[in-house]
């Protein structure tokens, strides 16, 4: 009883946290079960332990590391444009970012990810990867395209021993075109750059008639204990190890890509029974819940 009274404990204080810690927030209804709410006692240390501000937006000059990138960014755009029209910013097969390929909304050529081998990006974008070499901490990046009148819905992405910083490369330019984060707008300006929490509500939108392309990356966030970034970073390299993905060579991939169908099945036909049959759907989510809890409660009190 104990056990149960403490995961109850928990996941309430896990929601309060979120909630207020957010200005911008999700309906109740999805927060009760989106991630974010379950992945507070990962996140905690890293934000306790955080050298940085742990704000929604971080100020210029957080990580004076990426100033290389901001002195050379028009090097770098020419040879994300060259990789956009060849046709090598495209939708991809790895399973976290499904959601957002959908209606090819969303495009990507992925840069680096950890220690992984990627050989179309050091074959196509080998200016790019040697300014990237040069940043310490920058275990993530890839070319994002948002497309003309798309938009990514508000979410929370999982981990806090990250951050986000991208740097507009070819924008619309224009206040049509920019990024939410928890409740504040950001509009892209080809050459400037955002650092920011992506653990915050955040969404984008691209209400122009011009593709909106960005170098996307994340940095390690520098913490107070070492041992605790060691540990973070084996996590994030497994975790991120699973799904990484060459551009041009699909057998070069993460086991968890492998599996991407049976799990893009299941999303697709409760998108399809949301849309049909709403009440079976709530019905059978909140079903699928109550039995995931009941199956906890059953370990916790046997």
């Amino acid at each position: 009883m104990a056990v149960l009274i403490t995961l109850v404990l928990i996941y309430g204080g896990s929601l309060a946290f979120v909630r207020l810690r957010n200005k911008a927030h999700m309906p109740w209804g999805r927060q009760l079960t989106d991630f974010s709410t379950f992945m507070v006692p990962f996140n905690l240390p890293a934000y306790f332990s955080s050298r940085i501000s742990t704000a929604s937006r971080l100020p210029a000059g957080s990580f004076p590391q990426v100033q290389i990138l901001e002195d050379n960014w028009e090097i770098i755009r020419d040879e994300a444009l060259a990789l956009y029209q060849s046709n090598h910013i495209a939708t991809k097969d790895d399973l976290p970012g499904s959601n957002f390929y959908r209606d090819n909304r969303w495009k990507s050529f992925y840069l680096k990810v950890y220690d992984f081998n990627i050989p179309s990006a050091r074959q196509l974008a080998p200016t790019t990867m040697a300014l990237i070499d040069q940043v310490p901490g920058m275990n993530l990046a890839l070319f994002a395209v948002l497309m003309p009148g798309k938009r990514l819905t508000q979410h929370h992405d999982p981990f806090a021993f990250s951050v986000r910083y991208s740097l507009g490369l070819s924008t619309p330019n224009s206040e049509q075109c920019g990024l939410v984060v928890d409740g504040d707008h950001y509009a892209w300006r080809d050459g400037e750059a955002i650092t920011f929490d992506e653990t915050y509500l955040h969404a984008a939108y691209n209400d122009t008639d011009t593709p909106r392309i960005i170098l996307m990356t994340d940095l390690d966030r520098p913490l107070r204990w070492r041992l605790l970034e060691r540990i973070y970073y084996r996590f994030a390299r497994a975790f991120n190890g699973l799904f990484y993905i060459d551009n041009l060579d699909p057998s070069i991939t993460g086991i968890g890509n492998r599996m991407k169908e049976p799990v893009v099945r299941y999303k697709a036909y409760m998108k399809a029974l949301k849309k049909a049959q709403p009440r079976k759907y709530r019905l059978g989510k909140w079903t699928l819940h109550l039995l995931l809890v009941g199956g906890l409660i059953y370990w916790t009190l046997a």
